[in-house]
């Protein structure tokens, strides 16, 4: 029985060209998104609504996602089909990546708030359409004992939206049509590379035939349940602590040093900045590593533990010095425990011919949190304080480590 692309084609080591490339195409896609729902989307909802902006950004933010969610899952599928008939996925990702592309047509012309959620809903369609088969390339074309360099580098691929999110909003003189094009240009010059200079694997037809095969999926299911939940949690702590770390950091001791928000802000851009020097060195670093002894699960739970450590600081010592080194703690290790749980989820797909659907109810950990994390914040801060929350936000990063304890690597030594 053949368990992985990867045994089906004799193991293919993948070169650091490959990994850089793949790295950069996946970047691209971070780029598709990241500056537009950050910043030029609010900016866009402005113009539109004033008056309404809260009711409609939150209004095309829920839609947006539950379009992304259900895409994601269906374009996994609609590969995994490709990959059964020998086609591959690139067509699909090339596919998605024109059709992202258009969609900006129709978010700059939009002038209402229905035409802007339908843009929105038709710009999350085509950008899942690119981004569920680009995904599931790596779970196909990267062995598992270069899953988890694979994984550090498709974890420091993100800062890339955030700096042409930077880019683009810090320009001056930058008309809207011009930010898009920007973004555009941005995305091709990331994915173009990838798509033209790297061939598909080659795959063999038995291989083909088996990868359609049925497959014993008990023990794989329960592992995809558990890795899934381990992300969910640690993702939703993430959201909450990133969208209200200002307003916390706004009610700890300053000593004096901090005089109105303004500086606080700056203060904490620093912080932020240092949280992403550090995370993208140590993601690569990280995964390597665990690519060499062979086990993922170890540094996943000593990951987890230091996030939580990170957050009792934060919770217990509510002063500028200590809240500041526990958040870059929590930051640095969910960021490391993200990127190589990418990897480790990929090595324990339960079924090799439904890896890109697997991977698409698997991207529901990161769609959720958006919805389900605002909720619980309103809760608890409202009855406690941040206190409470940041404890709470512990609790959950705790239990995902927990989750991680309970997956089996029967199969696989991972």
């Amino acid at each position: 029985m053949i368990a992985s692309l990867d045994q089906a084609t004799g193991s293919q080591r993948r070169s650091w060209r490959y990994l850089l490339l793949y790295a950069l195409a996946y970047g691209g896609g971070v780029i598709a998104y990241v500056p537009l729902l950050s910043l030029l989307l609010p900016l866009k909802v402005e113009e539109i609504a004033m008056a309404d902006k809260v009711a409609l950004l939150s209004l095309t933010t829920l839609a947006g996602a539950v379009a992304a969610s259900v895409t994601n899952i269906l374009a996994g599928m609609l590969s995994d089909r490709s990959v059964a008939r020998g086609k591959g996925r690139r067509g699909w990702v090339l596919g998605g990546m024109v059709a992202t592309l258009v969609s900006f047509v129709g978010l700059r012309l939009c002038d209402s708030p229905a035409s802007l959620v339908l843009a929105i809903i038709v710009f999350q369609v085509a950008l899942n359409v690119m981004l569920g088969p680009l995904v599931a390339i790596a779970a196909d074309e990267v062995p598992d004992d270069q899953k988890g360099v694979m994984g550090g580098l498709l974890g420091s691929a993100y800062p890339l939206g955030s700096i042409a999110a930077i880019l683009i909003t810090a320009t001056p003189g930058l008309t809207e049509t011009t930010q898009l094009m920007v973004v555009g240009a941005l995305v091709s010059a990331g994915l173009l590379p990838f798509l033209i200079l790297l061939r598909p694997m080659r795959v063999s037809e038995g291989a083909i035939v088996a990868l359609s095969a049925p497959q014993p999926r008990a023990v794989g299911r329960r592992n995809l349940a558990l890795v899934w939940a381990a992300r969910l949690l640690v993702q939703m702590a993430g959201i909450i602590l990133f969208a209200f770390f200002l307003f916390y950091f706004e009610s700890v001791d300053h000593s004096g040093a901090v005089s109105d928000t303004r500086k606080l802000a700056g203060r904490i851009a620093w912080l932020s900045g240092l949280v992403t020097v550090l995370t993208v060195p140590l993601s690569i670093l990280i995964g390597r590593a665990s690519d060499r002894i062979g086990k993922r699960k170890p540094f996943l739970i000593w990951t987890a533990g230091i996030a939580v450590l990170g957050l009792v600081i934060m919770a217990a010592f509510p002063r500028w010095t200590p809240a500041a080194t526990g958040y870059v703690m929590f930051s640095c290790a969910s960021g490391v425990f993200l990127a190589l749980q990418a990897a480790y989820a990929m090595q324990l797909l339960p079924a090799p011919g439904h890896r890109g659907r697997d991977l698409g109810i698997l991207n529901l950990a990161n769609t959720g949190p958006a919805i389900l994390g605002p909720t619980l914040t309103f809760a608890v801060v409202t009855a406690y304080g941040f206190g409470p929350l940041i404890l709470t936000l512990a609790a959950l990063t705790a239990a995902a480590g927990g989750l991680t304890l309970l997956v089996r690597d029967d199969a696989k030594s991972a």
